[in-house]
């Protein structure tokens, strides 16, 4: 073969490996693009509820350890009924009623996470076949509530109630309250009232410790998926 021969083949050889290597690079940062996308949009729906989920599991560990220590959680001990609320001012709710009207918010809050992941679950992208375990998990927190009376359709229009419009967020403690004094509208929240009410007073110790428990599961779940550490222990840690 002629050098002018064995230029060309070079040169020819020298180009069909560069447009190769560049292809091969284009589509490796696709694939690392769209895996990106996938974790950013993932991590938009299971870190609030892996959040809200601890948060509410915290809470409700507080009242657990009250009763099994003393019959009763004092703090909470603040009404006798869900319609006493119409009745308080903007301190109350900031003193006296703190306890249980942001015991009552964490779980709304959770209930409003719980509601927009299981609404969206088709769109993540979730390994094997843990969109079906998560879905499950959900459900057993929802059924573990609604074995509190607090039903599942309650559940979802609680949790659609928080949840604000067209901002996305959900609401504070403080606009929580203002929704609470609303009567038409704090009627549909009762059902939870009343089971925050009963487990101060040392009442469906069973039905509290299976809610605890449906939440722990749900909680660790989110721990594994997004790759983070024991979130129940670190928000009892955080404490001290």
């Amino acid at each position: 073969m002629d050098t002018l021969s064995v230029t060309l083949v070079s040169a020819f050889t020298s180009g069909v490996i560069s447009v190769g290597l560049v292809w091969l690079t284009s589509r490796q940062q696709r694939r690392d693009s769209n895996r990106t996308q996938r974790e950013t949009h993932n991590m938009s729906y299971l870190n609030p509820l892996r959040w809200h989920t601890a948060e509410a599991h915290h809470r409700l560990s507080l009242y657990a350890t009250s009763i099994d220590r003393h019959g009763f959680y004092r703090p909470a001990q603040v009404l006798n009924e869900p319609r006493e609320i119409d009745e308080q001012s903007s301190a109350w709710f900031a003193g006296t009623g703190v306890a249980l009207v942001s015991s009552v918010w964490m779980t709304a809050c959770l209930f409003a996470q719980m509601t927009r992941t299981r609404h969206d679950i088709p769109f993540l992208h979730l390994p094997g076949k843990d969109d079906t375990r998560l879905a499950a998990l959900i459900l057993r927190v929802h059924v573990a509530f609604a074995a509190c009376d607090v039903y599942y359709a309650t559940q979802s229009s609680i949790g659609t109630d928080v949840i604000l419009e067209p901002e996305g967020r959900l609401r504070s403690y403080r606009e929580f309250c203002d929704l609470l004094l609303q009567p038409d509208r704090r009627v549909w929240a009762d059902p939870l009232i009343w089971f925050h009410l009963a487990i101060a007073n040392g009442e469906r110790r069973p039905s509290l410790q299976r809610a605890l428990d449906a939440l722990q599961e749900l909680s660790g779940f989110l721990d594994e998926s997004l790759a983070g550490g024991a979130s129940l222990r670190a928000r009892w840690d955080a404490e001290f």
